[in-house]
């Protein structure tokens, strides 16, 4: 009887690195409080050309949703560690030293663990619970409107040039607690000072995409324009959609040309996305996923929905792992690691094949300890498709009558593969 079973309920994330993660950038900006049925009226009046441009150039979505309560620290706490709001930790929505910071990890410190460059430009001090020490590299808290943290960052981009930077403009969030959001539901208008400081992110917004297009580095950016909430009348925090809907757009070089988006995209996915378009692999207890349809990956959507082809494999009867397990190998270092515990005890160990990480993945599968020879584990499909790389492990066991060599053995299959997005999901084909 054969049979599809998960197998050790083993799953990763994985990103692709065609290029060098060194040579990417991934710019996060926050408009507070930019409540999306304005901008996007606003855009398509020709009010904001920035958004507008970018709208045309990427991906959007004005329904994407925050959390609840839609309050700013909350919020941007989910955006920026890819976690729930019962999960983060961060509970409070004002600067208060005593609590120090967050406590779970961010895409910053994942970042900078990487050997990353980070950098964070805000313009209200609470943000600073975000800057845990050794994970941003540049922490600038600037005391002024869109324009001057734009111009700040500008600068943090042309000579620090990060690969992640998080930017925050307050304008939005301050109009609306002074002069009004508006309510849609009620069809009362935003103020006219809403609409001054939505107009001036635009501008600020822009400067940021001129001063990446000067630094030559467009091409390999994702730029994510979003906000943390929107807002009715003076107020938000509410479960009311219009403090839930938050605007999300990609754009840039690193960004599919795929206008609307279908999917429904949540804050926490911002965090996922970001990591994954810098090549880096999004931890599997996270809340948020990447957006898929905002990336371009033109390597993965010609293999999408086919099998990989398996470009080398090693297996064998005796290795020196001796429990049932499986692993996707992203990185030199643990390839060398999974290599030595493979061949442990074995002299002289034989040599590192050579892996080339920013195109090839190592998959692996172990059977464990079996009492007897006869016993095999064989990957035998590997199919990446819609974000979801799917091995499928065959292991076979000797029949009943079957003359077997009466010894312990640790059978084992290992196998390169290209790299592609997407979270790497084993399953057992098992044969009896």
């Amino acid at each position: 009887m054969r049979r599809l079973m998960l197998l050790w309920g083993i799953c990763v994330t994985l990103a692709i690195a065609f290029a060098s993660p060194n040579d990417r950038t991934v710019v996060i900006v926050s408009w507070d409080g930019g409540k999306p049925s304005v901008i996007r009226a606003l855009a398509q009046r020709g009010e904001l050309p920035t958004i507008r441009s970018l709208m045309a150039d990427g991906s959007y979505t004005f329904i994407a949703e925050t959390i609840v309560p839609s309050s700013t620290l909350p919020s941007h706490a989910s955006m920026l560690t890819g976690l729930s709001y019962r999960r983060h930790g961060v509970d409070w929505n004002s600067y208060q030293p005593e609590k120090g910071t967050v406590t779970v990890t961010t895409i910053f410190e994942l970042a900078q663990k990487a050997g990353l460059r980070t950098a964070m430009v805000f313009s209200k001090e609470k943000f600073k619970h975000f800057a845990k020490p050794k994970t941003v590299g540049v922490v600038e808290y600037v005391r002024g409107d869109a324009d001057k943290v734009a111009e700040v960052a500008a600068r943090v981009l042309t000579t620090q040039k990060p690969n992640l930077l998080f930017v925050h403009f307050s304008d939005p969030d301050s109009a609306g607690h002074k002069f009004g959001w508006g309510n849609d539901a009620k069809g009362v208008p935003p103020s006219d000072e809403f609409l001054m400081a939505l107009r001036r992110c635009d501008g600020a917004t822009g400067t940021l995409v001129a001063a990446l297009k000067r630094n030559g580095q467009w091409a390999k950016t994702l730029l994510i324009v979003t906000a943390d909430h929107g807002g009715h009348d003076r107020t938000h925090g509410t479960a009311n959609p219009e403090d839930v809907r938050i605007p999300w757009i990609a754009a840039g070089g690193l960004a599919a040309k795929a206008g609307e988006l279908n999917e429904p995209v949540r804050t926490m996915d911002t965090a996922a996305t970001a990591l994954t378009a810098l090549g880096l692999s999004v931890p599997n207890d996270w809340d948020g996923k990447p957006v898929w349809a905002a990336l371009r990956d033109r390597g993965q959507a010609s293999m999408n929905g086919k099998p990989l082809s398996i470009l080398a494999e090693w297996r064998g009867a005796q290795c020196g792992i001796t429990d049932a397990q499986t692993c996707a190998i992203t990185d030199a270092k643990e390839w060398a690691q999974l290599w030595r515990r493979v061949h442990q005890g074995r002299e002289p160990m034989p040599d590192l094949p050579s892996v080339d990480f920013s195109r090839q993945m190592v998959l692996a599968a172990f059977m464990g300890r079996k009492p007897t020879g006869g016993y095999t584990i064989q990957i035998t499909r590997v199919v990446a498709e819609n974000g979801t790389i799917t091995v499928t492990v065959r292991e076979t066991a000797p029949s009943p009558n079957t003359p077997v060599i009466q010894v312990l053995t640790h059978p084992f299959h290992i196998v390169v593969v290209p790299k592609v997005n997407g979270t790497v999901r084993f399953v057992r084909e098992q044969d009896r």
